[in-house]
């Protein structure tokens, strides 16, 4: 074989790796940045058997137990917890609101990892915090922000934020990296198309002894219906919480749907809304 040849065959061959080495960095997925803030938390976790639904794919109540563990271990290293609140002035952490918006939803088995920070507080009544659930390759998958207040355990009633929680959390993000806030008001259903009972049970109850956050959705989603919830996935939630339930309590959901979204809620003896939410979905 002619040298020249030679030459240009290995020059050929070196130009075209060196192509494969350019797009394969160029396909590498950017890692996740976020906000940066010493209030950041990251919680690795895989997705356990336990959190997923028939079709295999974690649920929408378990995706708001495991974005409530990552805010636990972040507001215990900010010394911010429910714990650490209720010693020093008998408060608690009490959701109000959250929106969740997914791209795609983790698998049984999958390796993920929960991002949370706290990010604004607002005239010393609300706090705000976003979640996000990045995948394998640290790309975000699953966005999510809620508001938050803190609630006296024996009167039950909402308070001021502490000055030391303030002083502790020190400087917020910037609002540029905010998630968006959540927005309108939800409304209950108006012409229900499904309803199913229920009776709040000691396995319902969390350690603020009322219906844990994740419980509300869960169970106004049961009026949909195994075969509905088996073959979608949420693609949007909004989630309004209003009043507690209590060991006991008799609740009912109902849900309907209009114009591709779904609208829910939760009430209790029949008449007292205790939840809203509205939810989009999209068929597997």
């Amino acid at each position: 074989m002619n040298t020249g040849l030679r030459v240009t065959a290995r020059n050929a061959i070196l130009y075209v790796l060196s192509l494969a080495k350019i797009n394969k960095k160029l396909l590498q997925p950017i890692p996740f940045r976020g906000p940066e803030s010493p209030l950041r938390e990251t919680v690795a976790a895989r997705i356990a058997a336990s959190t997923v639904g028939p079709h295999r794919y974690l649920t929408l109540p378990h995706l708001i137990r495991l974005f409530q563990e990552a805010a636990i271990q972040n507001t215990d290293r900010l010394r911010v917890s429910s714990t650490d609140l209720l010693a020093s002035h008998g408060l608690t952490w009490v959701m109000h609101r959250q929106v969740i918006e997914a791209e795609r939803w983790p698998t049984l088995g999958e390796p993920v990892n929960v991002v949370t920070l706290p990010t604004h507080i607002e005239r010393r009544l609300i706090t705000y915090r976003d979640f996000y659930l990045l995948d394998q390759d640290h790309t975000p998958i699953i966005r999510s922000t809620s508001s938050w207040s803190v609630m006296s355990l024996d009167a039950r009633r909402i308070r001021p934020i502490p000055d030391e929680v303030v002083e502790r959390l020190g400087e917020l993000p910037d609002p540029a990296t905010h998630l968006p806030r959540p927005e309108g008001k939800l409304v209950a259903p108006e012409h229900p198309t499904g309803e199913m009972k229920f009776r709040v049970a000691f396995s319902h109850l969390d350690f603020n002894n009322h219906l844990t956050n994740p419980a509300f959705p869960e169970l106004m989603l049961e009026p949909l219906g195994a075969e509905f919830l088996s073959a979608h996935l949420p693609r949007r939630a909004d989630i309004a919480y209003h009043r507690e339930a209590r060991y006991g309590d008799r609740l009912t959901a109902q849900t309907e749907t209009a114009s591709g979204a779904h609208s829910h809620a939760l009430y209790r003896d029949g008449s007292e809304v205790l939840a809203t939410m509205e939810t989009h979905w999209t068929p597997l």
